[in-house]
């Protein structure tokens, strides 16, 4: 995706500034971070420690979203560190699927002969992905899991810097540090839903197509639609 790096970065930068307004004990809005910027020099130094501790964190984020191993972003999405891939249990699930399970095992033996074996499901998923991986269904899934997973990882790290931060700014009121717990533990469990969910619709969008669903429901022969 063309956007990927400019969204990640605008959404690091935007945990940033929440990050600043908190170790000032600000209360959450825009109002109070303009305020911040007219009465600079009357909060030095404090505001520059605030805002180069959010920049820091910021920078990381993205650096982190560009620069981590995918295994390590999959462990760390998926808090495992076997396995940890949404494709893992692809061929034996009971959420609904876009094709049948049936046919699903009828074309993959090999995967019910292992007794549903972690390994071979997602290795056969994995063989499977390359073959693929430029279908326009495959391919905005995907972009999509990329994004989310990054912004999901992002998330995390301010979540963490904040829950260390925290207690070292006990003096703050809770009425105002409350609005940065719901913010903070709000987006991660957000993120987190959603980054795990379009993972899975990935996986299940590359079966539908290595069975030939989307060319069914081209054809009009009733195939179940791939989202």
């Amino acid at each position: 995706m063309k956007l990927h790096t400019p969204l990640i970065i605008l959404f690091a930068l935007m945990n940033g500034i929440i990050l600043y307004m908190f170790l000032l004990h600000l209360p959450f809005g825009s109002e109070a971070f303009l305020l911040s910027l007219a009465y600079w020099n009357k909060l030095s130094p404090v505001i520059e420690i605030a805002a180069l501790l959010g920049a820091l964190t910021a920078i990381s984020g993205v650096v982190m979203a560009k620069r981590l191993d995918e295994n390590w972003k999959n462990r760390l999405l998926y808090w495992r560190g076997q396995y940890a891939h949404p494709a893992y249990d692809a061929f034996l699930t009971t959420r609904k699927q876009p094709f049948d399970s049936s046919e699903l095992l009828s074309a993959f033996p090999a995967v019910k002969d292992s007794g549903f074996s972690h390994k071979v499901q997602l290795e056969t998923w994995m063989r499977l992905y390359p073959k693929h991986e430029q279908h326009p269904v495959v391919l905005s899934t995907y972009g999509q899991w990329m994004m989310q997973r990054d912004f999901y990882l992002i998330a995390l790290l301010f979540l963490l810097v904040f829950l260390v931060v925290w207690p070292l700014n006990r003096s703050i009121p809770f009425n105002i540090a409350g609005a940065y717990v719901f913010i903070y533990g709000a987006q991660f469990i957000f993120l987190l839903i959603m980054a795990r969910r379009v993972g899975v619709r990935l996986v299940d969008n590359l079966l539908g197509v290595a069975l030939g669903v989307d060319k069914r429901e081209d054809e009009g022969s009733g195939g179940r639609r791939i989202i």
